[in-house]
């Protein structure tokens, strides 16, 4: 475990964000609106190019200078496609915390490569930033990624009902956490 490179996987690599090169990859992802709800916080509508150049560049200025977040691009080893985004935010240094996402370009890329940018994303969180805990935020009506977190050791924390509105309903929202020693004992199992 301790050999592993933490921005190399078998399938994909992380790389910094490049407002300039990936901006018009993100704007393409811009069409689905939970990518757009969950990504830019905001009401659906699909962004340029240039908005998603210029709204990446703040979100990069504004992580640099409160030291609280980062930003990686989840790219393809085969052709450095740009599928995804890692973000940990929230990062509270003297709680050892952080909260984190990842967003896929498309359901594809989340069935092809979401296990193994789990597993490398906790393995950043608890050997690089030393976190003892991590957690995230989820919809209730988003089943697969629920499993996802589920299988890698996140428990359920908390439930505020109905705070999400998604395709005329509404829906839980569920908060999720994982503790570095509950990670570190099923990395020891699977060895």
């Amino acid at each position: 475990m301790n050999n592993q490179s933490l921005f190399q996987g078998k399938t994909i690599h992380f790389t910094a964000v490049d407002p300039e090169k990936d901006a018009a990859q993100i704007s393409s992802w811009t069409s689905s609106p939970e990518f757009v709800r969950r990504y830019f916080d905001g009401f659906f509508r699909t962004y340029t190019t240039v908005e998603v150049k210029k709204l990446m560049k703040e979100k990069l200025k504004k992580a640099d200078e409160s030291r609280q977040d980062y930003y990686f691009a989840i790219r393809e080893n085969e052709d450095e496609k740009m599928i995804g985004i890692l973000h940990f935010g929230w990062i509270m240094l003297s709680n050892q915390s952080a909260g984190f996402d990842l967003y896929f370009s498309d359901h594809n890329a989340f069935e092809k490569y979401s296990n193994e940018a789990l597993k490398m994303a906790l393995r950043y969180a608890f050997m690089e930033l030393s976190l003892h805990r991590l957690c995230l935020i989820l919809p209730s009506y988003d089943e697969e990624s629920i499993l996802l977190y589920e299988r890698a050791g996140f428990l359920r924390e908390t439930q505020s009902r109905q705070a999400v509105f998604h395709n005329g309903k509404f829906y839980d929202q569920l908060t999720y956490g994982i503790l570095r020693p509950e990670w570190k004992k099923l990395q020891v199992e699977v060895q």
